[in-house]
């Protein structure tokens, strides 16, 4: 008896986890400096439109990434990026940016989901020592929990002077999922995760980078300058979004 047998191909979606093995929870180590030299994070770029400010990161010579949430007041005014610099009143290394691609679905499950924005600059800058594009985690990653990621961020007035004008940086522990959910509900969403901070080194703006083994794994969304439990942040995921 002759039979046609049809083999049906489905693609299996794999993940890969960072890092390789499981993480034990250890609670959140304060291994840098609080105010980080430029050197250290040449990513890190300032965004300034109007009076106001905010992170991003050099994906190119020419691109940077960072959140949509930076852009809730108005576009349409002039934007600039400040690379290469660690201090927010130094007038150096300013680059226009020619347009802004806020992601098309952008709050599409809620207020944090697809908070994510890509700059074009005028100009490419000029790479050196303090200037350097960083490369991105790749497509189907997750970070395990208990994680430490490095963020980077601008300070704020409320600080003393010694550090209100600086970059800050801070280590975050990833949590568990549902722990997220527990503490913010709809906002989030398959677009982001969420991480642990230490009180002492809350950021306070949006935008910036979060650092894993020298790969961009997320950008700050949402909560990062609670001054009061659980003191949880939400991070727009890097791997969601590669291709």
């Amino acid at each position: 008896m002759n039979a046609n047998i049809f083999l049906v191909l489905t693609p299996v979606l794999s993940y890969r986890f960072l890092p390789e093995h499981e993480v034990n929870y250890n609670p959140i180590s304060l291994q840098h400096t609080y105010t980080p030299n430029i050197e250290e994070v040449p990513h890190h770029v300032l965004i300034i439109y109007s009076n106001l400010f905010c992170s991003g990161s050099l994906v190119s010579s020419i691109t940077v990434v960072t959140a949509a949430s930076c852009f809730w007041k108005n576009t349409d005014e002039k934007v600039m990026v400040k690379v290469g610099s660690n201090i927010l009143s130094d007038g150096k290394n300013i680059y226009n940016v020619d347009s802004i691609k806020i992601h098309e679905y952008y709050k599409h499950l809620g207020d944090t989901d697809n908070d994510i924005a890509l700059l074009l600059l005028k100009n490419h800058v000029s790479f050196s020592t303090g200037v350097k594009k960083i490369i991105l985690v790749e497509p189907e990653t997750v970070l395990r929990e208990n994680t430490v990621m490095t963020v980077s961020g601008w300070s704020t007035s409320k600080l003393t002077p010694k550090v209100g004008n600086m970059l800050l940086w801070s280590e975050m522990v990833v949590i568990n999922r549902n722990d997220c959910v527990r503490n913010y509900g709809r906002l989030i969403t398959p677009s982001n995760f969420c991480a642990k901070y230490n009180l002492v080194r809350r950021l306070y703006d949006n935008g910036g980078p979060a650092v894993y083994q020298d790969l961009l794994v997320g950008i700050m969304s949402f909560g990062n300058a609670e001054p009061k439990e659980p003191y949880l942040a939400v991070f727009t995921n890097i791997s969601y979004f590669y291709r």
